[in-house]
This record gives C-alpha cells, sequence and structure tokens, in this order.
C-alpha cells in the first residue's frame, strides 16, 4: 500500500509525464471501474487471504523458534563434517590417492616463495582431507572452517536455492491459470475479464480481481510455492514483500528507464508471464510478436480516442 500510494501521488502531480504508458483522459474514459470499487473489493479480498493465512498458521504449527538459526547452521556443519569425512573415499573412486595427492601439494606449497601463513593454507586444506578430524579452533565438535562453511551455505545458498524454486513454482502457476482464463471463453468471461475493466492500470489495481481468481492464482499459488520452497518465516515475508511489490509496479502505469523492478520481467514480451519471468512465454512460444512501433501505434490510437471522447463530452456539456 506504501509503494501504491507513492505512486498515486506522482500520478495526481503529473509527476515524469515523459515516462507515462497511458494520458489522465485515458484514465478517465476507458477504465470501466471506478476507484471506490476497486479499493472495496481489494480490501474484502485482502481481509479473506488475511483470514486464510491465520487459519494456516494455526494449523501448520511454525517451523521457527528462538535458536533455530544456531540450530540449522549445526546441522549444516555435520552435513559438511561428513562430506569431508568422505573425501579421500570420493577420491579413491576417481583413482586419487589422498595422501599421495597431499604430499605432492606440500611440495609444491613449501617450494613457492610465499609467507609462513600463506603457504601454510594448502597445508591446512590437505590435512583436513587426509586426517579429516584434526583441526585447531573446535566449536562445538566441529572445526571452524566447517562452521564459516556451514553459515556460507545457511545465510545465501540455501535461500538462493529456495527463493529460485519458490520463484519458479509462482511463475508456472501464474503462468498456466493466466493463459487458460485468456484461451477458455468462459473463465474469462466469468472469472478473469473482471480484472480487464481497470484498461489504464494504476499501481493498486493490479489486484483487482474476483475472489475466485485471487484465491486461486495469488492465494493457493502462493501458499504452495512457500510450503514447496520450504521458506522460513523471515524468508517468506521477503519474498512476499518483492512479489507484492512487483505486481503493484508492473501496474503503476509508469516505464521508468531506473527502477529496477521493472527490468526483471520484460514486459514487451511478456504475454501470460505475469511477476519475475517470461521463462515459459519463451517455453511455449507465446511471446508477444509486436515490435515496439506497434505497441506505441496501438497506444497512440488509444490516446487520440480518450481525446476524442473526452472533447465530445466537453461539446455535450456546454449545451446543456
Amino acid at each position: 500500500w506504501l509503494v501504491s500510494l507513492i505512486f498515486w501521488y506522482i500520478v495526481k502531480k503529473d509527476y515524469w509525464s515523459q515516462y507515462r504508458i497511458h494520458t489522465p483522459e485515458e484514465f478517465k474514459q476507458r477504465n470501466r471501474v471506478t476507484v471506490g470499487e476497486v479499493l472495496r473489493s481489494i480490501l474484502l479480498q485482502q481481509a479473506l487471504q488475511t483470514a486464510v493465512g491465520l487459519c494456516l498458521g494455526y494449523l501448520t504449527a511454525a517451523g521457527d523458534f528462538h535458536g533455530r538459526e544456531d540450530y540449522d547452521i549445526a546441522i549444516w556443519a555435520g552435513r559438511v563434517h561428513r562430506a569431508r569425512d568422505a573425501l579421500p573415499w570420493i577420491l579413491a573412486l576417481l583413482g586419487v590417492d589422498a595422501k599421495t595427492l597431499a604430499v605432492s601439494i606440500q611440495t609444491y606449497a613449501t617450494s613457492m616463495p610465499l609467507t609462513a601463513p600463506t603457504a601454510e593454507k594448502p597445508l591446512v586444506l590437505l590435512s583436513s582431507i587426509v586426517y579429516p578430524h584434526l583441526g585447531d579452533g573446535l566449536t562445538y565438535g566441529y572445526t571452524d572452517w566447517e562452521i564459516w562453511v556451514a553459515k556460507m551455505i545457511y545465510w545465501f545458498l540455501e535461500p538462493a536455492a529456495r527463493f529460485g524454486l519458490a520463484i519458479f513454482f509462482s511463475d508456472s502457476w501464474q503462468y498456466f491459470w493466466h493463459r487458460a482464463m485468456h484461451t477458455n471463453k468462459w473463465m474469462f468471461r466469468n472469472i478473469h475479464a473482471h480484472h480487464h475493466k481497470i484498461y489504464v492500470p494504476y499501481a493498486f489495481g493490479a489486484f483487482y480481481n474476483t475472489l475466485t481468481e485471487a484465491f486461486l492464482l495469488d492465494t493457493i499459488g502462493t501458499t504452495l510455492s512457500l510450503m514447496l520452497s520450504g521458506l522460513t518465516i523471515r524468508q517468506t515475508m521477503f519474498f512476499s514483500t518483492i512479489s507484492v511489490m512487483k505486481g503493484v509496479d508492473d501496474h503503476c502505469g509508469y516505464r521508468l528507464p531506473w527502477d529496477p523492478l521493472q527490468w526483471v520481467l520484460n514486459r514487451k514480451q511478456s504475454n501470460y508471464s505475469q511477476l519475475y519471468t517470461t521463462f515459459w512465454d519463451h517455453v511455449c512460444d507465446t511471446v508477444c510478436r509486436k515490435s515496439d512501433q506497434e505497441i506505441e501505434m496501438l497506444y497512440e490510437k488509444g490516446r487520440v480516442l480518450a481525446r476524442q471522447r473526452a472533447e465530445v463530452e466537453e461539446v455535450v456539456e456546454e449545451k446543456m
């Protein structure tokens, strides 16, 4: 709502008009639903989604608790420890003798004109491979470097993988449902056409949908993507916030060259893809084939039509 209010203020003050896609005349003439109706619909939708979220939170006890970070890091440290124990066996399967490799690297390291601390690094690494239980600075039974690797996995690699899975599932869910609602006449007429009453988009109008569409695409889709990816509560908050901000930004009615959220998804190629990528549009060959000139001609046609209607209304009002 904060991002929506910022864009609404920009629209009302007519800032950055050179980047605006539609004119104020189009906003008045072409939208078939009032701002008040949009607000009421979205607030009802969000109230129901909040109720569903509270129910899910009650039924599925939260997996996060005090000390969970240390616990998960310890779990990863154990995995790293076991992987290190397996290194000599993996090298043996590849036909490499771990001790011979250690001696070779030790000979190479000591022959290099390096300072003592630098020369010791290969030795420490190889000693940990050949003699995996040796090491200084034990923490809860693990060496310092095992804890460090576990922290890198916990704070960076694992979240990146989980976010990637959540994005892929969310994009897939949104694409195929959105495509079905455009290709199936009954679904478009009874479910999705509601959203297209806002011809000239504005920020908070992004989530103007029927309750059926909101439940299918947003509530169920988001819930499944979060559950399948296994995001933590903190990661879920971050992912959901970015997703909502992306949806709001996509419908803001501006093409802002410095807006990082508009770099993520190429709207000129997007057809049924919605949030993050145009992957499925490319895979299923449904990308928009119109050139920039053709798209601009369509926008200009809409501007002219709205201007003509506005002029006709002015004439009628003067006569009255």
